[in-house]
């Protein structure tokens, strides 16, 4: 009778391992299909000197101007993947990710497109028409400027880039873009690059003002490198000793 009655409870054991966890499912699932929504929360991730975008510009993206509000909506009938769609139709967007969490709210992370440079347009006369132009990211894709802010980068002028056509991740001029951006001296040095249809590159530089025939953006690490030491051995005396300093020549600097 003993072992009887410990083989039943073995089995309602090993039963409860499977009901109870099929019960708090049930109860979860129930309780979600009656919660709703209690807030929407917005998270805005990227770099901190990027501020295309605040809040409120996503949370109009996110309700459709307020159209859908989302606030007070069963959480069951939100369609996270459709919020999701709304607010990446804003090219300023890098990433967007959706999702509810336990409180009942409903969370938008956001990624905000950061520039290695500003491609600006010029009039006939060679003015800027600041109004004009696009931001490049660091995967040679274009995006458009912001209403509202505008970003410190590298600015580039010519006609090489005019047809705005994706630059591959593998070309020179990108990765000289990049690292111009990522270099702490070159950054804060080098303040416009202008390139022509050939390619070829000339560079505007704070310190000193001087502009910089660089040639084409093949080889620039050497070329940065051997302008770096004329910059150390040569310039560190007097910034404003020379007017135009050409490195597009192998193994050799050329001043005036």
């Amino acid at each position: 009778m003993l072992r009887k009655f410990d083989t039943l409870w073995r089995i309602l054991k090993k039963s409860l391992w499977l009901i109870v966890p099929i019960l708090a499912i049930g109860m979860a699932e129930h309780r979600l299909d009656r919660q709703r929504c209690n807030n929407l929360v917005i998270n805005i991730e990227g770099d901190s000197k990027t501020h295309f975008l605040n809040q409120n510009d996503i949370l109009k993206l996110a309700t459709q101007n307020g159209e859908d509000p989302l606030t007070g909506g069963r959480l069951t009938e939100i369609r996270l993947a459709e919020i999701e769609k709304r607010v990446v139709k804003n090219r300023l967007i890098k990433k967007c990710q959706v999702f509810r969490d336990l409180k009942g709210n409903i969370i938008v992370n956001i990624e905000q497109e950061r520039p290695v440079a500003r491609i600006i347009h010029l009039s006939s006369n060679g003015e800027w028409r600041s109004a004009s132009g696009l931001y490049l990211n660091q995967n040679g894709q274009f995006f458009p400027l912001s209403d509202s802010y505008t970003a410190r980068t590298l600015l580039v002028t010519g006609s090489h880039l005019m047809d705005h056509k994706l630059l591959n991740e593998s070309s020179d001029l990108l990765k000289l873009i990049n690292f111009l951006d990522a270099d702490p001296f070159w950054n804060a040095q080098v303040s416009q690059l202008n390139v022509g249809s050939d390619g070829e590159i000339s560079m505007l530089t704070l310190l000193g003002d001087q502009v910089i025939e660089f040639g084409s953006a093949e080889n620039f690490n050497n070329k940065l490198r051997k302008l770096r030491l004329f910059y150390t051995k040569v310039l560190s005396q007097d910034w404003g000793r020379y007017s135009k300093i050409i490195v597009k020549y192998q193994d050799q600097i050329v001043c005036e």
